[in-house]
């Protein structure tokens, strides 16, 4: 595209510039018209043809208004050219039925025109001088009606400047035409004019296709009529930011970048309405609204209106806004709301920016940009203010809940409801849409449980856009320039958003092997500000509502989620999550970042009737082990052992086993009983006595914490005594552990201390730390019940000790609980109470409700222990 007026040869100067076209030059034009015409035996171009002809002849004909009917004819006679040159060697049947549509409402204009031309023509033919006056008032409305008659036909010049192709033709024609008469010597010149002349009718063809499907810019220009000034909520501290900026100089240029939905333009309105602003540009605050910006014109076109110029037919009408505010003496600033619509014009970036770098130069004009992504436009040609501005992104929960109240008030108060703004990640847009479904009555609690179940569709409205519907929102982000020519942004985009917590950059080519060139489409999933890092920069992540919008529409495909579920996997090796193993620790540290996306992962890969369930059944088992030590929750074991039981799987007992463990590790041994139960006829079927012996010691611990001591060592040692005799003798060692628990329990100190040191030796020589330390912890308890406080106190902390280095925090909390216990025992009440409260933080963290039980007690008594002193 051309910015300028220049009329060099091939340059797209409007019909308007080249000036007042003589009547020799249109008989010129209908001679060749009507040639090519006659060669021609298709019947609607010569109908179309006809008409135009008549209109022409009439307005040659008219003797008053003679601009107007000269306008009017080259009107006319460009228009038969485009339609001429677009139908070139075309037969009837190879037209397409849109062109020719296009055609027969071209000749319905030209009918309704020739209509009115024929009463001007009757009413100048009657005019004398006793009618001077009514001769007065029919020039003037003949003038009116004629500018109507050209403005009727001008939509079909379109917005791509069709006119002055036409006119560069026009002058071509009639150089062949002199040429065409000439002499044989310069034959080869007319082959040349000739070659131009199809050339620009080529061009016309092109354009005029697009035309009959693409509506006139002045019939469709949006209103640039600046919005009120918006009720904002976390964002003062940003406008006050990009207000300091604005005035750090005599101009600045501004960008508010950040995702769809963030409410870019609410602030940059908040911006432009403050009244330090509207005191320093007064009313030269335009606010040109770029989402309907969809072509270059219509670009140019709306800021021309944003300042109010006055319509105009000009070729070079930027040039005419360039000079308004190079020769104004005002300050303006330029607020281009949703400026990545005109961004993304497919192959016309290079002009938009040539556009935008062209105002910023103006030294009295200061921009404010609002746009999807990342990434400032223009960056090597514009010096942006510095420092710039940080992309919007969700708001802090207090806001959110501030701008959800303010639309919802009713729902003040509700429990539920910070939950629900967490699960929309505080996207703005998203809480302004769910906040009026509270509005209209929805509870929070049927809102949290159709977002679980509908996700985006929730908020979304059918013929909304990106202001009232967030898939529209979200899919306007997607359909962006870079997106869409990147296949890989939306692959890498659909892996991220089955990570709830993101990923982190250093593994995610474990993740995605299939997308090689990861990094690539990861820069453009920023540009477009689809994807966010954390504070630290090692991860990179989605916001919710996009990530639901994704799963939904662009769900990831078998193989990259085959590869995502393995790369999660290889973090689970069943050995290693075993508390007893060297390198648990060394897991532990890494799967503590990732439990949020392996929770993800195993529930989905379990639901997937398309995937290796039997492969994710163990997985989960494996993961429960680690869970069953570091944070007992159940939610992934409970699924696993429903798909397990509802296939058949063999790692049916040991899911119920794990999740028989994690009940107990809470505190609940009720509910773990009789699942223990159920892994124990499981593993009857497969013949498997050790985990039946296994299941066996457990069941008669419950037994012994609820005082059936006698059946309970029963039970134990009768599992010891199987497994002595199958070999397995870590698993026998647990048993007498269990048996001086048990002694331990009923005050049989005594007994306790013999079973407890037995187990100890036993573990000591199996090389099993954990096991040993549980022993000395249990000595180190029974040592204080028998008043030897120093002894006990040096086993407890010693086992306390081994604990931290294991990595064990329900054994560290055990021992502080013990140690406390010991100091209540010597009367050291105020030591015994800091103990209890540090074991309390611990398994509070843990979820452990009975000894959460246990140390409330005993604080609650040793409190009136310190009163009554």
């Amino acid at each position: 595209m051309k910015l300028s007026s220049s009329k060099e040869p091939g340059s797209s100067s409007s019909l308007a510039s080249v000036g007042t076209a003589t009547l020799n030059g249109v008989q010129i034009s209908l001679t060749l018209l009507k040639e090519a015409m006659d060669g021609t035996n298709i019947p609607f171009v010569k109908g179309v043809a006809g008409v135009a002809v008549e209109v022409i002849k009439i307005a040659k004909a008219i003797q008053s208004n003679t601009e107007e009917c000269d306008t009017l004819m080259k009107r006319t006679t460009s228009l038969l050219v485009v339609i001429l040159g677009s139908l070139s060697g075309k037969t009837e049947d190879a037209i397409p039925n849109h062109l020719k549509n296009g055609v027969e409402r071209l000749t319905t204009s030209f009918e309704e025109v020739l209509a009115e031309l024929r009463i001007i023509e009757k009413r100048t033919g009657k005019r004398s001088i006793s009618g001077l006056a009514r001769a007065i008032l029919y020039y003037v409305d003949n003038g009116e009606k004629l500018r109507d008659c050209s403005a009727k036909l001008e939509w079909a010049m379109g917005e791509f400047q069709v006119t002055s192709k036409v006119d560069s033709c026009l002058k071509d024609l009639e150089r062949y035409e002199e040429l065409r008469k000439g002499q044989e010597a310069i034959q080869q010149e007319v082959r040349k004019g000739h070659e131009k002349i199809e050339y620009g009718l080529t061009e016309i063809r092109d354009v005029i296709k697009e035309q009959m499907t693409t509506p006139t810019i002045k019939d469709n220009l949006p209103s640039t009529v600046m919005p009120s000034d918006p009720k904002i909520f976390g964002r003062q501290e940003y406008v006050e930011k990009a207000i300091k900026l604005l005035f750090s100089g005599v101009t600045a240029r501004l960008v508010i970048l950040g995702p769809g939905g963030m409410g870019k333009t609410s602030v940059s309105l908040k911006i432009i309405h403050d009244p330090r602003v509207k005191e320093r540009y007064v009313q030269y605050r335009c606010w040109v609204p770029c989402e309907q910006a969809t072509s270059i014109p219509l670009f140019i076109e709306l800021i021309a209106k944003s300042l109010n110029l006055p319509p105009s037919s000009s070729s070079d009408r930027f040039g005419e806004i360039i000079v308004f505010l190079e020769t104004s003496e005002h300050l303006f600033l330029l607020l281009l709301d949703n400026f990545e619509t005109p961004w993304d014009i497919e192959g016309q970036q290079s002009d938009v920016a040539d556009i935008l770098t062209r105002l910023a130069s103006i030294p009295t004009v200061s921009l404010l940009l609002t746009m999807r992504g990342g990434q400032c436009p223009s960056s090597n040609t514009i010096n942006w203010s510095t420092p710039r501005l940080p992309s919007l992104t969700q708001l802090d929960l207090d806001s959110a809940e501030e701008a959800f109240l303010k639309i919802s008030p009713d729902s003040a108060g509700d429990l539920e409801l910070q939950k629900l703004l967490q699960a929309l990640d505080c996207m703005p847009l998203a809480i302004t849409l769910m906040a009026k479904l509270a509005e209209a009555g929805e509870s929070i609690q049927d809102l949290l449980s159709q977002w679980s179940t509908e996700r985006t569709r929730l908020l979304d409205q059918p013929g909304g856009d990106r202001r009232n519907s967030i898939e529209v929102s979200i899919k306007l982000s997607l359909q962006s320039r870079a997106v869409r020519g990147n296949p890989d942004a939306i692959r890498l985009l659909s892996v991220l958003s089955v990570l709830p917590a993101g990923a982190a950059l250093d593994r995610l080519p474990k993740m995605c092997p299939s997308i090689p060139n990861w990094k690539g489409a990861l820069r453009v999933l920023r540009g477009a500000a689809l994807v966010y890092d954390s504070a630290d920069k090692s991860r990179v992540q989605v916001l919710s509502p996009i990530q639901s919008y994704i799963l939904l529409h662009h769900p990831l495909e078998q193989t990259p989620l085959d590869e995502l579920r393995s790369a999660h996997y290889q973090l689970v090796p069943s050995a290693k999550t075993d508390i007893v193993h060297p390198e648990f620790n060394e897991i532990s540290k890494e799967l503590a970042l990732e439990e949020v996306n392996m929770e993800a992962v195993l529930i989905n890969a379990l639901h997937d009737v398309h995937g290796n369930r039997e492969e994710a059944i163990e997985a989960s088992s494996s993961y429960s082990s680690y869970l069953h030590w570091k944070h007992p929750r159940t939610e992934v074991i409970v699924e696993a052992v429903k798909v397990a039981r509802a296939i058949g799987s063999s790692w049916l007992g040991a899911c119920l086993m794990w999740h028989a463990h994690i009940l107990r590790m809470q505190g609940r041994d009720d509910l773990a009983e009789p699942i223990y139960e159920d892994a124990r006829e499981e593993y009857l079927k497969l013949g498997d006595e050790e985990s039946v012996a296994s299941v066996q010691r457990r069941v008669g611990s419950i037994l012994s914490r609820r005082g059936h001591y006698e059946r309970a060592r029963d039970m134990m040692q009768e599992a010891r005594d199987t497994l002595l005799k199958i070999g397995s003798t870590e698993e026998a060692a647990w048993c007498l552990w269990n048996i001086g628990q048990s002694f331990y329990t009923n005050h049989e100190w005594s007994s306790a201390c013999s079973s407890l040191e037995q187990a100890r030796s036993e573990f000591v020589g199996l090389n099993d730390r954990f096991g040993s330390t549980k022993c000395l912890m249990t000595l180190g308890a029974t040592l204080g019940r028998q008043g030897n406080y120093a002894a006990a106190q040096s086993a407890l902390e010693e086992a306390q000790s081994t604990y931290l280095e294991i990595g064990d925090p329900s054994g560290v909390a055990s021992c502080l609980w013990y140690i406390g216990d010991t100091f209540r025992e010597a009367g050291d009440y105020s030591s015994a109470k800091s103990k209890f409260e540090e074991a309390l933080s611990i398994f509070t963290h843990l979820g452990d409700i009975s000894w959460i039980e246990e140390c409330n007690a005993r604080i609650d008594e040793v409190r009136t222990s310190l009163a009554s002193q």
